[in-house]
């Protein structure tokens, strides 16, 4: 039968397996795909992309590569914001988009230089952001290291109970 202790180590390993399991499918795996992930932080491209949704983003290094339709981040260096939105047309002369969010019922006001093009979205995973956003928080990663302090400490106090028993 399992101890008090035992049933709380074998909660926070649990715990701690299923955050490691996040962190590494939000940052590391796109990140080896050579994506970038941004959080959806409006409406803007609902329902194709929902508030919330974590993007993943591809870069591509030529105005050309971009076409109508396609739904690209972007960001200003200025105040690095950053947005995604749908080209709903093209100036090669200037080297502009129009854009226009899927949920919008007028384009931007202003067609959106292509040195602001992260990339395109190549997938998105609906709320993920939140999670990510979840995971950022100062307070979050101060209780998560309080977890895993607490589940280290349990972990070493079983062993030591353990090794005891067995030379006693």
């Amino acid at each position: 039968m399992k101890t008090q202790k035992q049933k709380i180590n074998v909660l926070l390993t649990s715990f701690i397996i299923f955050i490691a399991f996040v962190a590494v499918g939000i940052v590391y795996i796109p990140s080896v795909m050579g994506l970038e992930a941004y959080t959806v932080e409006t409406g803007s491209m609902s329902p194709k992309i929902p508030e919330g949704s974590m993007v993943y983003v591809r870069k591509y290094h030529n105005f050309e590569d971009y076409q109508v339709n396609d739904i690209v981040t972007f960001t200003d260096n200025k105040t690095q914001k950053s947005f995604t939105h749908r080209i709903i047309s093209i100036n090669p002369v200037a080297e502009t988009f129009t854009t226009k969010g899927d949920a919008n019922t007028e384009p931007d006001l202003s067609p959106t230089e292509y040195i602001y093009a992260v990339g395109k979205v190549e997938f998105s995973i609906p709320y993920l952001g939140y999670v990510a956003a979840f995971l950022k928080n100062t307070v979050v990663k101060i209780v998560l290291a309080v977890i895993y302090i607490a589940w280290a400490a349990i972990e070493i106090e079983l062993y030591l109970t353990e090794r005891k028993k067995k030379y006693d």
